[in-house]
């Protein structure tokens, strides 16, 4: 949905949203509340050109939990209350002892899901806050399609971009494209465009 770059606002966003903190001061979270928002216009203009492009209409979704132990709702399951109401609420759950070295991997046993039945042959929505290297959520969805889904797809809060880490070939268009701008609802992240 968006660009984080490493020391701006969307980057610091991902980390302040989900900072420990009781439930009524998250509400009240800048970064918590700008990220309710991405996903409040994203689940308003865009969730519905996920029909359009994929196979099959979206039928449920599910968040990617945290490798790091995390014990009780993570936010962004919370966050994710704002996506449309007919996307049915799957459960993953992640592994447990995972070690930090493999924790980006792409390794489906990291996730476990309870009821693979919830999504049999279903087109499934996987939800996850920051994109580094991909590994969590292409493993959420690995272990999706191994028990049956038919479809997944990855929306993606942010996609954190480190400028000082190694020039990539497409940089340049990059920056063009980052210019002014971190998020606007003009542009469809579905289809990079116009919506369809």
């Amino acid at each position: 949905m968006t660009y984080a770059v490493v020391g701006t606002q969307a980057d610091r966003d991902m980390y302040r949203y989900k900072d420990l903190m009781p439930a009524a001061q998250r509400l009240r979270n800048p970064s918590y509340q700008r990220l309710l928002l991405l996903l409040l216009g994203f689940a308003d203009a865009h969730a519905s050109c996920l029909d359009v492009v994929a196979l099959r209409p979206v039928t449920g979704m599910i968040v990617v939990p945290s490798l790091r132990g995390r014990t009780g709702t993570h936010p962004l399951a919370t966050l994710a209350a704002a996506l449309p109401s007919h996307w049915a609420r799957a459960e993953l759950r992640a592994a447990l002892g995972v070690p930090e070295s493999q924790r980006r991997d792409l390794r489906p046993e990291h996730f476990i899901l309870p009821d693979s039945a919830a999504v049999l042959g279903g087109h499934i929505v996987v939800i996850e806050d920051a994109w580094v290297t991909g590994g969590h959520a292409q493993s959420a969805a690995a272990t999706l399609l191994l028990a049956g889904a038919a479809e997944v797809s990855i929306l993606v809060i942010a996609r954190r971009i480190r400028t000082d880490f190694q020039r990539s070939p497409v940089e340049a268009s990059l920056q063009r494209i980052l210019t002014d701008r971190e998020y606007s609802l003009d542009i469809c992240p579905i289809t990079g465009g116009d919506c369809v």
